[in-house]
């Protein structure tokens, strides 16, 4: 089974921010109070909650200011430049994505005079946020870097990844701090659900399961989401728990869901990523699970990571006497399969046979055989296969069509 975080009763997976909740009263405060943890980045990292149609604002204290996602919430840097900080030392703004409840205060900070005077804080987002946005910190004289993802981003001693995650929106980006684990994640991941795709700010499903699937690499320690409260240690879980909600979202499961079923889906949908992603999660708490297996190795050998299946064919055949899906055929066939893309033709080629003296009929075999007599130089040997000369011909023939069509429409098309 796939095994998620456990959610609060009522929490809606689709929805982007529990902006029903009332004002929050906790003042800006630093994360290291927060989290009792000195790591130097939290100790340099104020946060202030975000509520209603703002979102949370996180101010790095290191050569200036750096604004991390401005919010929307006039009274946020009043009460921030009321602490003592001089508007004078804001330096840059990172906005993680352009809607409003995160990238407006940009503006507010922009009517400071020490700010709008001196005419030298940055503004830094994704090229492809919204125009307007771009236009309105233009007009106000701001300088204005547009980036794609995978720059570094500096603070003056820090320095974090951009990395380009869209899905919610198509500006999405999060900040990524490796020294420490720390990732500032904007709407991409929250504690509280997914974000639901915006259509008219260029947000697709898809783009955010591929954004979650990539973020899940990171080694994430602390969690700095755009709305909620931050999450300390535990933020690769909650990465976690919200890929696996976009799994089951995509597959339409409602609740939980067995490996095998989420795989299955995940298959016919060509996502085999997020399918070997089910097995070995399954194999993380049952590691004889031979369906989990079965389903790993068919993925491994489909994504070419031929090495990780051979290794994953050895554990299926020492669960051969006691269970139906170490199937003799299937992990003969895919040992001979892996060892072919891993140029082993001779070896590749004596499973096969060995297959084929037992079955002759077995077509899928007979094909393999042909594939590694034919990539192995031995292709005379590999047409003698019925089954292979007729694909091999099938495939020449249509190629052929397909140019005589081509080189028919271009003569017959009228000269300009």
């Amino acid at each position: 089974m796939m095994q998620p975080l456990p959610r609060s009763a009522g929490d809606d997976a689709m929805k982007c921010t529990p902006y029903d909740q009332e004002k929050a009263t906790q003042p800006w405060t630093r994360l290291s109070e927060l989290f009792e943890d000195q790591t130097d980045l939290l100790r340099q990292t104020l946060f202030l909650q975000g509520y209603d149609f703002s979102s949370n604002i996180y101010v790095v204290e290191d050569d200036g200011l750096t604004v991390i996602d401005p919010g929307n919430d006039y009274t946020a840097f009043l009460q921030f430049f009321d602490l003592g900080f001089d508007p004078e030392k804001v330096k840059q703004v990172w906005i993680t994505h352009g809607h409003f409840d995160h990238a407006m205060g940009v503006l507010e900070l922009a009517k400071y005079k020490a700010i709008r005077e001196k005419g030298t804080m940055e503004a830094i987002l994704h090229e492809a946020g919204p125009e307007e946005l771009k236009k309105n910190l233009e007009e106000l004289g701001l300088p204005v870097r547009l980036i794609q993802g995978g720059e570094t981003l500096s603070t003056g001693r820090f320095q974090l990844e951009a990395i380009h995650t869209p899905g919610h929106t198509a500006d999405g980006i999060c900040l990524y701090h490796r020294d420490s684990g720390v990732l500032f994640s904007g709407d991409a991941v929250l504690p509280h659900g997914l974000s639901a795709p915006d259509k008219h700010a260029g947000g697709r499903l898809d783009h955010l399961l591929f954004s979650l699937r990539r973020l899940l690499d990171l080694p994430v320690s602390h969690l700095l989401p755009g709305h909620g409260w931050p999450v300390k240690d535990l933020g690769k879980r909650v990465i976690e728990a919200s890929y696996e909600e976009m799994i089951k979202h995509m597959i339409g499961a409602e609740g939980e869901v067995s490996c095998e079923v989420a795989a299955r889906h995940l298959i016919a949908k060509g996502l085999l990523v997020e399918a070997l992603y089910c097995a070995d999660k399954t194999l993380r708490f049952q590691p004889q699970d031979a369906q989990a297996l079965r389903i790993k190795v068919m993925c491994l050998n489909d994504m070419g990571r031929f090495d990780e299946s051979l290794a994953a064919v050895s554990e299926l055949e020492a669960l051969a006497a006691s269970c139906q899906e170490a199937d003799p055929v299937f992990l003969r066939t895919a040992r001979g399969y892996a060892l072919m893309g891993l140029e082993r033709y001779d070896e590749a080629l004596d499973a096969f046979d060995a297959l084929l003296r037992e079955n002759p009929a077995l077509q899928d075999v007979q094909m393999y055989k042909a594939m590694a007599l034919y990539l192995s130089g031995r292709q005379e040997e590999a047409l003698d296969i019925e089954v292979f000369q007729k694909e091999f011909v099938g495939r020449f023939k249509e190629e052929i069509l397909k140019k005589a069509q081509a080189q028919k429409e271009s003569t017959q098309s009228p000269s300009r």
